[in-house]
């Protein structure tokens, strides 16, 4: 009696220790799959070349095709209107040798100092794309930035794309310097620049303000992220290419 107890007991802990390494595995399985639902959701990546084989002195050109998802996006425009797109190149020979880049993709400068409320906000430039749209970036020659040899390679491009929460819009050079006056009112604590003066200060300031925004409204059509509003950033990969050098 007392081995079949035992045994019984023993079958009970196997099969729930089967069990419990079933739904462990579920649950990665599980996590991986909204995991890259999730990156699907946000973009898909698709790499193309005209064609498969290339001389020497050919220029061998890149297009990367970004199709958004069902979500409208707050995104650095760096990120899917420039060449910083590829930033993240990988090139690899049939040995699975992959290259460094001889010259690096030129990155540019997207930050700019915005203000709000008078007070300075550090900003990188923005791209509101919107949901089911496309997005096309060139890449004129890959022999620019790697020095490649006759042979087959294979060529893949990952995108970090950051998602912001808000934006802020294009600010004129001259209303920046107004919103700096603003703030130097703001802190002045003089005695002799009282509360009423500083008061009409501030007021005929953001007059002028008013009046360049509406000067120039049709120039600035740029948005700005502020960095601070960064949600987070996800990890996309395109699809592999391959093509030979002769």
């Amino acid at each position: 009696m007392k081995l079949f107890t035992l045994f019984n007991l023993f079958l009970v802990v196997c099969l729930f220790g089967c069990l419990g390494s079933q739904q462990t595995t579920q649950t990665i399985e599980t996590e991986t799959a909204a995991t890259e639902a999730e990156k699907s959701a946000l973009a898909v990546l698709e790499l193309s070349t005209p064609k498969t084989t290339y001389s020497m002195q050919e220029a061998i050109p890149l297009e990367l095709t970004i199709q958004n998802g069902k979500f409208d996006l707050l995104v650095p425009i760096s990120s899917v209107s420039t060449q910083r797109a590829f930033k993240q190149l990988t090139v690899a020979n049939s040995n699975g040798e992959v290259f460094k880049m001889k010259k690096p993709v030129p990155l540019g400068s997207t930050l700019k100092t915005l203000y709000k409320d008078g007070k300075s906000v550090r900003c990188v430039q923005g791209f509101d794309m919107k949901a089911g749209t496309t997005q096309t970036v060139s890449l004129e020659n890959l022999q620019t930035y790697y020095q490649l040899q006759p042979g087959s390679y294979t060529v893949q491009v990952v995108i970090e794309l950051e998602v912001y929460q808000e934006f802020m819009e294009d600010q004129h050079p001259q209303i920046i310097e107004l919103q700096r006056e603003i703030q130097r009112y703001q802190n002045n604590t003089s005695p002799q620049f009282t509360p009423e003066a500083k008061k009409e200060a501030i007021s005929y300031t953001q007059d002028q303000i008013d009046f360049i925004k509406e000067k120039y409204k049709d120039e600035l059509q740029n948005i700005y992220l502020p960095l601070k509003s960064r949600r987070g950033k996800a990890s996309l990969e395109s699809n592999s290419i391959s093509l030979t050098i002769e």
